[in-house]
């Protein structure tokens, strides 16, 4: 019995670990976006705009400092960001669908 009970739990931890394996592995789509900085913008304001619902605006501001090599929070009029806005895979597949239904409708022409 015990045997059968330790079988039993690794074989449950051991799944659920490939389960997390296999959705932490799969990939994030990103779209980049080219915005101008203008006057009372903040970091904070710009990623909380292009953050999706359930996106942590603060991973958003990590990524658009990554993006464009910023050290700080520090932005300046004019300035040029690249904003890599997460895409989910039902975007990805709506926009395909989108470009698919254009090129039948410019062949039909």
């Amino acid at each position: 019995m015990k045997k059968f009970l330790l079988a039993f739990v690794l074989g449950a931890m051991l799944s659920g670990g490939f389960t997390y394996m296999t959705v932490s592995a799969s990939p994030e789509i990103y779209e980049k976006q080219v915005i101008t900085v203008h006057t009372g913008d903040t970091l904070w304001d710009i990623a909380a705009e292009w953050s999706g619902k359930e996106e942590d605006i603060r991973e958003v501001i990590m990524r658009i400092q990554k993006e464009n090599k910023l050290t700080g929070s520090d932005l300046a009029v004019g300035q040029q960001l690249v904003i890599p806005v997460r895409k989910t895979v039902a975007d990805v597949i709506a926009e395909q669908n989108r470009l698919n239904a254009r090129k039948v409708q410019l062949a039909a022409q």
